[in-house]
């Protein structure tokens, strides 16, 4: 499967070059801006993996967005500079995760460099993904755990009855424990209130 770009560049003779070689990469370009803020509403959204800023965009502060993107969404971020600039703006943009690639492009280093970020962001979306079902996992818990204190102080259950309570209601009524957890605090919870 082709991963998806933005190029952010203002330069139309760049822009050609580089979907050039996107392709030749296994990329494929969804669209250009000129802008920061049309950069950063396009790779905030889910339709990019990748986001090249080809440096100096006019008006747009390039080392500000490629941090912002890396920091606050999913995407990859390459930035392309100047030979001259590269260790001044490696430098500001490193802790950010963003990968540097030197003008002009060398097509080898280029396709090595594009290849390790789509690995990193794989990664980081498959290490996201795995965060936010131990997020869910987490806060199911935290509701059972509720659901059965309420049990042992309403229905002076134990801690094993209370939980054997919440696993057999759940299997006989083919729910979850969560939705049986829910059921057990919305029934208790109003008796503890009135």
């Amino acid at each position: 499967m082709k991963s998806k770009v933005l190029i952010v560049s203002n330069l139309t003779s760049a822009v050609n070059v580089l979907k050039s070689l996107l392709e030749e990469n296994s990329c494929e370009v969804g669209a250009v801006v000129t802008d920061y803020q049309s950069a950063f509403d396009h790779a905030n959204g889910t339709l990019y993996d990748i986001v090249v800023i080809n440096y100096p965009v006019d008006e747009c502060d390039c080392i500000s967005l490629a941090k912002k993107i890396s920091e606050e969404t999913i995407c990859g971020v390459v930035i392309i500079v100047p030979e001259k600039k590269s260790l001044f703006i490696g430098n500001q943009v490193y802790e950010s995760g963003v990968v540097v690639i030197n003008k002009p492009i060398n097509k080898m280093l280029f396709s090595q460099l594009i290849e390790v970020v789509k690995v990193a962001r794989k990664r980081y979306v498959g290490l996201s993904e795995e965060n936010e079902k131990l997020k869910l996992s987490l806060e199911e818990e935290k509701i059972v755990n509720r659901a059965k204190l309420l049990l042992m102080q309403y229905l002076a259950m134990s801690e094993e009855h209370a939980h054997r309570y919440i696993e057999k209601q759940a299997m006989d009524m083919r729910i979850s424990r969560l939705e049986v957890a829910k059921q057990v605090l919305r029934t208790y919870s109003a008796k503890k209130g009135g």
